[in-house]
């Protein structure tokens, strides 16, 4: 039987090694033959969108400044580079723009809304115009249900994806349970996928029943070979990593 190679995502680019959510780690990743990249993004002061994953640049640089606070001119002035070596220093906080247009063709992104004011769907639908994106190269993620809701007003002919945390199959949840709640949470919003955290409750037949609802299944923090390999034969759709080159080589090494 036929295995389809998922789409492989890297996971704020190749972040193992360059800062995440930079040109740097984006540019790095498509050289390690990622397929899309995936990236956070929030909006600034004066109404730009920005890629950062935290609400503040505390993590990833010296400063701590609020990013939905501040406007552009300051963030662009913060270092996020210089604590992955001095091989990026001066590495700053891209605008979505700047992540456009490094993005080759036929490649794609998968823009992460941690943003969940309904504001930032207007600014991201008229960058859209501006740039003359294509559906193809764009999935809209979130774990934020009103954000999925909001982006079917305002960008219904792009694909979006519910995230599921690691909570719904690790701590106070049984694992048991974890597909009952799942699906339970889709039942209160129309997406048109899923990215779930990778672990023990996936299985084929979880896979088959989210695929009878005609959702693509995409799977996150993917790092060991052997589990990329076993959720590709599962059927995943795509696959996120750090180390996108690693994931691609055990695919193509495990199907064959």
């Amino acid at each position: 039987m036929k295995v389809n190679t998922p789409i492989i995502v890297a996971h704020r680019g190749a972040s193992y090694i360059a800062p995440e959510n930079t040109i740097p780690a984006f540019k790095i990743a498509f050289e390690e033959k990622a397929d899309f990249i995936e990236g956070d993004f929030w909006l600034t002061n004066d109404n730009e969108i920005v890629c950062i994953h935290d609400s503040d640049t505390s993590r990833v640089s010296q400063q701590k400044i609020k990013v939905t606070s501040s406007n552009l001119s300051e963030l662009k002035k913060i270092d996020v580079g210089i604590r992955k070596g001095g091989r990026f220093a001066g590495a700053t906080i891209p605008t979505l723009q700047e992540v456009l247009q490094i993005i080759p063709g036929k490649k794609g992104l998968h823009l992460e809304i941690k943003d969940n004011r309904e504001k930032f769907l207007i600014r991201l639908k008229e960058i859209f115009i501006e740039m003359n994106v294509s559906l193809q190269d764009i999935r809209i993620i979130s774990f934020h249900r009103n954000i999925i809701r909001a982006s079917k007003k305002y960008l219904p002919e792009f694909k979006t994806y519910l995230i599921f945390g690691w909570y719904f199959s690790k701590g106070n949840v049984f694992k048991s349970l974890a597909c009952k709640l799942i699906l339970r949470k889709l039942n209160t919003v129309i997406c048109d996928g899923v990215v779930l955290y990778s672990d023990s409750y996936i299985d084929e037949n979880f896979i088959k029943t989210l695929k009878k609802k005609n959702l693509d299944v995409c799977i996150y923090n993917v790092e060991d070979a052997q589990k990329a390999i076993e959720l590709t034969k599962l059927g995943s759709d795509s696959l996120t990593t750090n180390s996108p080159l690693l994931i691609r080589k055990a695919i193509q090494t495990g199907i064959e």
